[in-house]
C-alpha cells in the first residue's frame, strides 16, 4: 500500500450484510534467524499474525523483508519470492478462504549474500506486511 487513506464507513441497519473496510494493516510480521548456514543459505522463519480486530476473506498477503546486506538470491516455501538489493518480497496465497482474528502463519525464507561469511552474518532488520488481498466477509463477523 503506497498511502494510507482512512476509509469512510456508512451503517445502514435496514441491510442484512455488513461491509469490511480497512487500511491494509491486517498482518503483523516478524522474522528470526533459525539457521545461519544450511550449506548454501541463511534461513529465517517468518511469522505473520492476523489482527485480532479484523475479520475478512483474505486471498493473499505480501510481506517485505529488509536485510542489513545486499542479497544475491532468495527463496521461500511460503509463496512467490523475489529479491532486489537488500529486500525480499514474498506473496503468500492463503490456503483457506477466510482468515479471521488472530490467525497465524509461518514460513521459511532462505537468503544468500556474496559469500559464505556474509551469508552467515546477514540479519533481517525489518519485516512488514505491505499488502493484503481482502474482500468483504459476509459469512460472519466483519469490521
Amino acid at each position: 500500500m503506497k498511502e494510507y487513506v482512512r476509509p469512510i464507513v456508512l451503517e445502514n441497519e435496514d441491510l442484512a450484510e455488513g461491509v469490511y473496510a480497512a487500511s491494509g494493516d491486517c498482518w503483523s510480521v516478524s522474522a528470526k534467524s533459525v539457521q545461519e548456514w544450511n550449506g548454501s543459505a541463511h534461513e529465517f522463519e517468518v511469522s505473520a499474525v492476523h489482527s485480532t480486530g479484523l475479520e475478512h476473506i483474505s486471498g493473499a498477503f505480501t510481506v517485505r523483508l529488509t536485510f542489513n546486506d545486499t542479497l544475491t538470491d532468495a527463496a521461500s516455501d511460503g509463496g512467490s519470492c523475489s529479491c532486489s538489493g537488500n529486500t525480499v518480497t514474498v506473496t503468500r496465497e492463503n490456503h483457506a478462504n477466510a482468515y479471521g482474528s488472530g490467525d497465524r502463519v509461518t514460513f521459511k525464507v532462505r537468503v544468500v549474500c556474496a559469500n559464505e561469511a556474509a551469508t552467515r552474518a546477514v540479519s533481517c532488520s525489518s519485516a512488514t506486511c505491505i499488502d493484503c488481498d481482502h474482500q468483504t466477509n459476509v459469512q460472519g463477523g466483519y469490521d
